[in-house]
């Protein structure tokens, strides 16, 4: 097991009078920091787990228990966890869903066994009944759940079952509710139904249930009913990356919940580390309108804990959330072990304090997390405190491009995110200094071994001149001179984590002035974010390319959309003989009309730029009008602040 390291970072001399002190560790600057479904999460969540987790563990041949729904009973008062039972890998043998019941509001547990399973009499032919939701109403226990065949599972969908006990026995309706493989797909590829929600409304039912297009994109649909057993109204799409809004792709929901006229659906990345969450909302009435939906929570959402049992991060759709009585949101929520094997889990925070009032969390599972400021400093002192276990990196004047390296699930960072910077590294055995170029070449400027040394106090000053020290102690570990020539241009300054490796920061002062950050985001984040297929677009290395990286649709109907944050946009584009017309869109307005066609190649440049803009979730999507075209990169800035001006307690909203 990899030892507990502290790392502090100290001032080294005190910041000039007319700089400001700003703690980016306190959540009221929580949205200064970059999130992003793929990047990673620097969470100031406020969960707390109980004592008694893990709940349940997975064992072969049900080795993933990895979705769930958590059910107060009104009538008993008695709790009850429905989880979605799995085998490694979903897809050897059929799932089914086993209960687990507490009688002390989550402190004990009680394993009942499996409530519902496939049967091969009926619609499912003994297929996989995995994942289900339950509601209370009219004197009966009513459940929505999944039903599927794991060899082709567009012969399933989602089913009806009632009961006169939480317990069971579950009678199943004689015919389900959809069936996939009869439904026409929603905007050409939505035909899947499941991670459904059965939610009781003042005069109908509501289902709240995903679809997929995988591995590119998800989507959310409603459909309401007079009766829960139906007949159901056609599916209506409610969130989707297809839409011109700001909607962050890659992301999975099932359960939602109902809590003071409003329904919330949480949901998680699919990308390699499932440690990113939003959490949407809209008001009960108007669920199936597409317009009433919001989203309430972007990132800070949920964090994991440096346990054996959560060693993968989230792993499954999302936490199963209620809000009870006293106003404590609870959670059950599924990980897995470091062997692999599923855990059901509880926790618990206040309703109406999400955040905790200082320190972020932002852990590696799978592959590694990033964040950086959104605030450039041309010259600092910085005083931070963070606990690391494995491998995490401080860097600074960071000019990298942003991506995913591929547009699909299980994205991780793109190979150029990790060039560009200087870098301060801690791992179980060593720290050292280094420098990484454009290419990614490493230098390493600095270095010695570790040996037991749990505390670390660190100094690290960055002068206006670009002369930097790094010292513990108060003893120099490195140093370098002004960088000759002109004086240093403001740089990002940020946080990576390497996979299997956890960061808690309890501190993060920066003395200087914060100044315009810009933040280039490349090809692979446009295609993500629309959901496009990665086959319809051919990958380029040319030096055509601001990175020497880019794509060319292979017909003239490709989209793109970035969803991202800032004042300003700027898209770049080359220009050439064998490209057509674009439109460019921005939160669903047109803005222009682009010819990139051009009589000989022309480099990339900037072709469009914005206004000024709130800084809040935008969306700028790029659609094909005429003929193939080529697609870049999206470079966005964030204000500069006035000195001495305070940062904005909320900074960030996405209507």
């Amino acid at each position: 097991m990899v030892s507990t390291l502290i790392l502090a970072v100290v001032l080294c001399g005190a910041a000039s009078g007319a700089a400001p002190m700003i703690d980016f560790a306190e959540s009221q600057q929580a949205e200064l920091w970059l999130r992003h479904p793929v990047y990673g999460d620097p969470s100031f969540d406020a969960f707390e787990r109980l004592p008694g987790n893990p709940i349940h563990r997975g064992r072969p041949p049900y080795e993933w228990p990895v979705n769930g729904f958590l059910f107060a009973d009104p009538v008993g008062g008695k709790w009850y966890l429905y989880v979605g039972d799995y085998c490694k890998g979903y897809a050897a043998h059929a799932s089914r869903c086993i209960l687990y019941r507490s009688t002390d509001h989550g402190r004990r547990w009680e394993y009942l066994g499996p409530v519902l399973q496939g049967d091969r009499t009926m619609f499912d032919h003994g297929g996989s009944t995995p994942d289900v939701s339950v509601v209370f109403a009219d004197g009966r226990y009513h459940m929505l759940y999944d039903w599927g065949d794991v060899r082709d599972w567009m012969r399933g969908g989602l089913a009806y079952a009632w009961a006169e006990r939480p317990e069971g026995p579950f009678h199943r309706a004689a015919k389900p509710i959809t069936e996939n493989w009869t439904l026409s797909p929603l905007l050409g590829k939505y035909r899947r139904t499941y991670a459904g929600t059965l939610i009781r409304r003042q005069s109908d039912w509501l289902i709240l249930g995903m679809m997929d297009s995988a591995p590119t994109s998800w989507a959310m649909f409603a459909m309401t009913a007079a009766r829960p057993e139906g007949p159901y109204s056609p599916r209506q799409l409610v969130l989707n990356v297809e839409s011109d809004r700001f909607h962050p792709p890659l992301m999975e929901g099932f359960p939602a919940f109902a809590h003071e006229g409003y329904v919330y659906a949480p949901a998680t990345s699919v990308a390699l580390n499932r440690d990113f969450q939003v959490l949407f909302r809209a008001p009960l009435a108007r669920a199936t309108e597409p317009a009433s939906w919001e989203i309430c929570r972007y990132g800070s959402f949920w964090h994991t804990e440096n346990v054996e049992h959560e060693a993968y991060g989230l792993w499954g759709q999302t936490p199963a959330c209620r809000v009870d009585p006293a106003g404590v949101l609870w959670a059950m929520f599924n990980s897995r072990d470091r062997q692999g094997m599923g855990t059901v889990n509880l926790a618990r925070r206040s309703w109406n304090q999400p955040l905790r009032s200082r320190g972020f969390v932002l852990s590696g599972h799978a592959g590694p997390s990033f964040t950086c400021l959104r605030r450039a400093f041309r010259s600092f002192e910085l005083d931070a405190a963070m606990r690391v276990q494995g491998t995490a990196r401080l860097f600074w004047d960071s000019d990298a491009p942003l991506g995913p390296n591929q547009p699909t699930s299980d994205a991780t960072l793109h190979p150029l995110m990790r060039t560009r910077h200087r870098a301060f590294e801690l791992s179980a055995t060593q720290w050292k200094v280094v420098s990484v170029d454009a290419q990614g070449r490493t230098t390493t400027l600095a270095s010695a071994s570790v040996a037991g040394r749990s505390l670390w106090l660190l100094s690290l000053h960055r002068g206006t001149d670009g002369s930097t020290t790094l010292a513990a102690d108060g003893q120099p570990l490195w140093t370098t001179g002004p960088i000759q020539g002109s004086e240093t241009s403001a740089g990002t300054i940020g946080l990576l984590v390497e996979p299997h490796s956890h960061l808690s920061v309890e501190r993060f002062r920066v003395a200087g002035r914060p100044l315009e950050n810009r933040l280039t985001y490349l090809y692979t984040e446009g295609l993500l974010g629309a959901g496009e297929k990665p086959a319809d677009w051919q990958e380029r290395h040319e030096p055509a390319f601001r990175y020497g990286i880019g794509a060319v649709s292979r017909h003239s109907h490709g989209r793109i959309k970035w969803n991202v944050v800032g004042t300003r946009m700027t898209l770049w584009s080359p220009r050439g003989p064998a490209f057509g017309k674009i439109e460019i869109r921005l939160d669903g307005r047109q803005q222009a009309i682009l010819d990139l066609h051009s009589d000989s190649p022309v480099a990339s440049r900037p072709i469009w730029t914005s206004g000024d803009l709130p800084e809040v979730g935008h969306a700028v999507a790029v659609q094909g009008v005429f003929g193939v075209f080529p697609v870049d990169c999206l470079e966005t800035a964030s204000g500069e602040l006035r000195s001495g001006a305070p940062l904005p307690a909320k900074l960030l909203s996405y209507p």
